[in-house]
């Protein structure tokens, strides 16, 4: 799973965001994470993509979410449709962290 920030936008990509649910769950936590933001999905690339203007998002409260993050790629790494409850349930995590 890859995650990046930079001012003004963030991405997550990974083949895991094929599944539409939990390509579902992780576009909201992106709009609850920046309510301003365009998101897009690029089915080529298996990403979301997050522009926002700079100042929209507090650096901090994504600095908060990397242990979340962090454990939500361990199950995410070598995913099977049988970790898909987990994976929805980190989601989740996040979701509430946000």
């Amino acid at each position: 799973m890859e995650w990046r920030y930079f001012p003004g936008k963030f991405r997550f990509r990974d083949k895991v965001l094929r599944d539409e649910d939990i390509r579902r769950a992780a576009i909201e936590v992106a709009a609850a994470l920046c309510p301003s933001a365009k998101i897009e999905w690029n089915e080529s690339t298996s990403g979301i993509l997050a522009v926002f203007p700079p100042d929209a998002l507090d650096i901090e409260k994504l600095k908060a979410l990397v242990p979340l993050l962090k454990e939500l790629e361990s199950k995410v790494r070598f995913y099977t449709p049988q970790k898909k409850a987990a994976v929805l349930e980190g989601i989740q995590k996040i979701k509430f962290a946000v």
